[in-house]
């Protein structure tokens, strides 16, 4: 089951916030997703009880992207892996650990952010499916992120070993093909839920 989960870690990763999941228009911009061929997306809450404040909302979109064949990761949360049927869980350093976290879900993807350390993506290989590296650009979902540097790129860009996502501002506006042709993954969050011409974005990054 694993085995073949891991097989969907390519194209547009959508990242979900809560803003984004409370906003009018959000039904409205994953059924865009879902009909341009995204099939990786992450919930990424900050306020923990919009969990139990909108878990039947929550559910339906879990159960709409399985319907596409898509995967829902939760970041950092792994007490609700379970109540809501998520595919996998995204850590980040201050997170639990991946060694833990794959000790309780054997059969659960396992993302891992990695900023602008290779070393830190070698140290958990045993343990993750997949690294996210960034920010590319200045990120509006966070904006403490520091921009990694055109060395630090080339070097992540050399990294094989496992699945890699590229995050960080990435839009209409900043998107490079050259670049984000080097990674498996372009997680996207802010660029896909304000975009103004959102099935033509997501046609351009089907088509790099």
């Amino acid at each position: 089951m694993l085995a073949l989960q891991k097989n969907k870690l390519e194209g547009v990763y959508c990242i979900i916030g809560e803003e984004n999941f409370l906003h009018d228009a959000f039904d409205q911009t994953i059924k865009v997703c879902l009909e341009n061929k995204v099939k990786l997306f992450q919930i990424r809450f900050k306020n923990k009880n919009i969990f139990f404040e909108h878990g039947p909302k929550l559910k339906n979109l879990i159960e709409e992207i399985h319907y596409h064949s898509g995967l829902v990761l939760v970041n950092d949360d792994i007490t609700q892996i379970e109540e809501f049927n998520f595919d996998g869980i995204h850590l980040g350093q201050s997170d639990i650990s991946p060694i833990f976290a794959r000790h309780i879900y054997k059969e659960k993807i396992i993302g891992l952010s990695c900023y602008n350390s290779i070393s830190l993506a070698n140290q958990y290989l045993d343990y993750i499916d997949y690294v996210s590296f960034g920010a590319m650009h200045r990120s509006l979902t966070k904006k403490n992120a520091r921009e990694i540097s055109q060395a630090e790129l080339q070097k992540i860009i050399k990294f094989k070993s496992k699945p890699k996502a590229i995050i960080g501002g990435i839009n209409l506006d900043t998107y490079e093909s050259n670049i984000s042709n080097n990674f498996d993954m372009i997680a996207i969050s802010d660029g896909i839920f304000s975009s103004e011409d959102l099935p033509s974005f997501l046609n351009m990054l089907n088509k790099s």
